[in-house]
């Protein structure tokens, strides 16, 4: 028969707290990333307070 070890469910439970941790960092960073105004923006918009 199979044994059940119980500290299998801790591990699977801290592997999916890892994944859905870099998930949301990822989301996080690359949405930030994305946000960023360019130069070309910041440019335009430093010419149009003048």
């Amino acid at each position: 028969m199979t044994e059940i070890n119980p500290d299998d469910g801790s591990k699977r439970a801290k592997n999916i707290a890892a994944v859905l941790y870099l998930i949301v960092l990822v989301f996080l960073v690359g949405g930030s990333y994305l946000n960023q105004p360019t130069s070309e923006g910041v440019e335009k918009s430093s010419s149009a307070g003048r």
